[in-house]
């Protein structure tokens, strides 16, 4: 995305908090911003807006300092210049905080969606009392930088946050009660997602390429997670219970897991599983060293749970049929030198000569945290633009 310049005394003047928008308003402004500017007749077209009307939008979203407008370009198409409306990108800033047991791990973002200040604080206890005396701290933090926060997310897995104990989810650190209340005392909106949700939507909005709007995003670690995404939203389903598939099976004859299951991609996948599957070994990264080094069990047991994600991806191709699939968390690291299982495993279930594209990716906690400023981000500018 293109930014605009920002002016120091301009900012310093528009006060704090993301501006009251008519619906209608926040939405050409999202146009422009993902777009990395866009003329109004562009918009107007996108949003199926009377030229008035446009230009009535356009004067607000000037006034209210979220806009410039640039140069005047030429169209290929008309041969007539336009005028193009681009987004000051430095104006507002978005909080993400990753929570970890004993780690939190903080990220601030511009309107780019590109950090611009970071924190991490150990804790001895998670509780939410930590985790709210920490934000209240790192929101002081970001405005004595000069960043101007809009919104606050805090994010993590809701059913069990990395390192910590049976039952210690998101909500439980992060409740609606608690949120409720910082949100009166910090004067910004603060949300609480899951963060396989919040990295579902830093890579569909607006990072999916032209022309897709449907992506699946698996990440393999002690739990499984899955981001599903299409016509460009987040699928989160009527009871916020979409993307369980931990247990579907993807082995007739594999392990059982605690459930119960026999095969299921949780017992054949998950890091928890494979540790617990090879003798004298307390992290996947000693099993991966182990199968490096020729050891048959460790090797034996990471072809297994790369054929599982083979199978998983297959039935999300079936089910969804994405653009493109995301395999993250633990994935690379279990996919490395595993594809021929990986790919063996997804034929056996999907058998469609050509299948969309599949990306392995790395991301690190700060990219976690990263991915709930986006969230704030998305819900901010989203929450009116329906």
């Amino acid at each position: 995305m293109t930014s605009a310049p920002d002016d120091a005394a301009t900012l310093g003047e528009a006060g704090a908090g993301w501006p009251k928008l008519h619906p209608t308003t926040q939405a050409a402004y999202n146009r422009i911003l993902w777009n990395g500017g866009l003329s109004k007749s562009e918009v107007a077209k996108k949003l199926g807006l009377s030229r008035t009307r446009m230009t009535t939008i356009a004067r607000d979203l000037e006034a209210a300092g979220l806009i410039v407008e640039g140069g005047r370009e030429q169209r290929a198409s008309t041969g007539r210049p336009a005028d193009v409306l681009y987004a000051r990108t430095g104006l507002f800033h978005f909080i993400g905080v990753h929570v970890r047991a004993n780690e939190l791990v903080a990220a601030g973002i511009d309107l780019n969606n590109e950090v611009v200040w970071e924190r991490r604080r150990h804790v001895d206890d998670l509780d939410t009392r930590v985790v709210g005396a920490l934000c209240r701290d790192w929101l002081h933090e970001a405005a004595a930088s000069g960043l101007r926060v809009a919104a606050l997310a805090v994010c993590g897995n809701t059913e069990r946050i990395d390192g910590a104990a049976d039952g210690v989810g998101l909500h439980a650190v992060a409740p609606e009660a608690a949120r409720s209340a910082w949100e009166t005392e910090f004067g910004v909106p603060v949300w609480a997602e899951d963060d396989v949700v919040a990295l579902t939507m830093f890579e569909q909005w607006p990072r999916l390429a032209e022309g897709q709007d449907s992506m699946a995003l698996i990440s393999i670690g002690r739990d499984i997670g899955f981001g599903l995404v299409a016509d460009r939203k987040v699928i989160l389903g009527a009871h916020r219970r979409a993307g369980r598939f931990a247990h579907v099976q993807v082995a007739s004859d594999g392990a059982w897991c605690p459930r119960g299951h026999v095969g299921c991609l949780w017992a054949e996948s998950s890091t928890t599983s494979i540790v617990n599957d090879v003798a004298g070994v307390r992290t996947l990264g000693e099993v991966i060293e182990l199968a490096a080094g020729g050891d048959r069990v460790a090797r034996g047991r990471l072809a297994r749970a790369a054929h599982g994600i083979g199978v998983a991806a297959g039935h999300i191709l079936n089910l969804l049929d994405p653009d493109k699939v995301i395999l993250t968390g633990d994935s690379p690291s279990i996919l490395d030198s595993r594809t021929g299982e990986f790919e063996e495993g997804m034929r056996t279930v999907y058998t469609v000569p050509d299948r969309p594209a599949i990306e392995v990716t790395v991301f690190d906690f700060l990219d976690w945290a990263r991915a709930a400023a986006s969230l704030a981000l998305y819900r901010r500018l989203a929450e009116y633009d329906r």
